[in-house]
């Protein structure tokens, strides 16, 4: 057995980043930029109001409930109409220009307010409520760099410049295939000693969820012609996972696959609990992580190994799950033997985090893991975990109430 960490290293450095392609804005969402973005100008491109209100000189403003004289109104979308002098002021909605040499915004509601005349009420400082040019970005400014990941926040910026394309790495492909005799379809009659293929779906979701392009190969039988056989619709995939068939069974065939021909197995077996059973190779020269076949241990080893490799092929910098520290709600016990993931409920503990294990911990409930919002992460060498102990959590989902 290997460290966790060693592990995932050895995957990593069999994996290659993906070729760049263009894509165009509506799509862009999700994906890692494989460009740095130049402004290609100021934005805002000219100063303009940040309230409806009334431009107005600063330095007319001596005390409270000096009165103006209103000289036109300035919507958003319009030019200013002229120049505006010692005691006059312009009517002006949010984004709309500031008109020269006007230095500063009042609040309507800071007012009283007439046709042709305004009383304001309230001293302003100079540039209040005044959006400057540049501001936010200047033009030559790197807005964005290789390797950002897109949001809402990214695309709106690209929009902003009006950028109807951008270069993304590509999105991998990740062949997933089952095995064992025992599996069936989701649409097949179930029979005693039959069990539906569920990590198979659960695989899919998770490839989609890290940003990957899942391709189905369905359930190879227990024997080495139907694995190889199965594996063969892989070629063009960039990435293949199998679960099941990488434990030390007659008919866990996958990591003697691996080791045919020109296959190649790395390594087998991983230091944690759940997912020990763990096989890393390539089959047809396509990277190949061989999944345990228990539903957890199948889910735990993705995140830990898989997930990484499909995030390093699009580009993206940051690879692991985000973690925090918590205080943990109750015991933990186990055998120092190995690092051990715990399926916790992460929550908000004053101003600091809280976690709870989900309940029972077998590789094989996956009810338990649907309750998760995280991975209580317990050190190889800790046999023992107090009420009230601080304990490194990764986070699995991100929103819970």
């Amino acid at each position: 057995m290997i460290p966790v960490e060693e592990a995932r290293d050895i995957i990593l450095s069999h994996i290659d980043r993906l070729p760049k392609e263009k894509v165009v804005l509506d799509s862009v969402l999700g994906r890692y930029l494989a460009e740095d973005i130049v402004s290609n100008r100021d934005i805002p491109p000219w100063d303009n109001s940040a309230m409806d209100g009334y431009a107005l000189h600063h330095g007319d403003i001596k005390s409270p409930k000096t009165r103006l004289r209103v000289v036109y109104d300035l919507p958003a979308g319009l030019s200013p109409q002229g120049s505006v002098e010692s005691g006059e002021a312009v009517r002006i909605m949010t984004g709309a220009p500031i008109p020269p040499g006007l230095d500063a915004v009042v609040k309507r509601e800071d007012t009283i307010e007439s046709p042709d005349e305004v009383v304001v009420l309230k001293i302003p400082q100079r540039g209040e409520n005044i959006r400057y040019k540049g501001e936010d970005i200047r033009e030559g400014d790197v807005v964005l760099s290789r390797g950002d990941h897109i949001g809402p926040a990214q695309v709106g910026i690209l929009a902003s410049l009006q950028r109807l394309s951008v270069y993304c790495y590509q999105m991998p492909i990740v062949a997933i295939l089952s095995t064992g005799d025992e599996l069936i379809e989701i649409d097949e009659e179930l029979s005693p000693g039959r069990m539906v293929t569920s990590n198979s779906y659960t695989l899919i979701s998770l490839v989609r969820l890290s940003g990957g392009i899942p391709l189905y190969l369905g359930i190879s039988k227990d024997n080495k012609e139907d694995l190889q056989g199965c594996l063969f619709a892989a070629k063009r995939a960039d990435l293949i996972l199998t679960s099941g068939g990488v434990s030390v069974g007659d008919y866990d065939i996958v990591k003697d696959v691996m080791s045919l021909e020109a296959n190649h197995m790395e390594f087998w077996q991983v230091e944690m609990k759940p997912g020990k059973p763990l096989a890393f190779g390539d089959i047809q020269g396509i990277p190949t992580i061989g999944l345990p076949g228990n539903p957890v241990s199948s889910m735990i080893s993705f995140y830990q190994f898989a997930r990484p490799a499909i995030l390093k092929m699009m580009g993206a910098r940051n690879l692991l799950l985000p973690r925090v520290v918590a205080r943990i709600k109750s015991p933990i016990r186990k055998k120092p033997d190995r690092r051990h993931y715990i399926r916790g409920v992460l929550e908000k503990d004053g101003p600091c985090f809280a976690v709870s294990p989900t309940g029972p911990q077998g590789s094989g409930i996956l009810s338990s893991m649907s309750k998760a919002n995280c991975l209580i992460v317990i050190p190889k060498d800790k046999g023992f975990i107090s009420e009230g102990e601080m304990v490194e959590c990764e986070v699995i989902q991100t929103s819970w109430e």
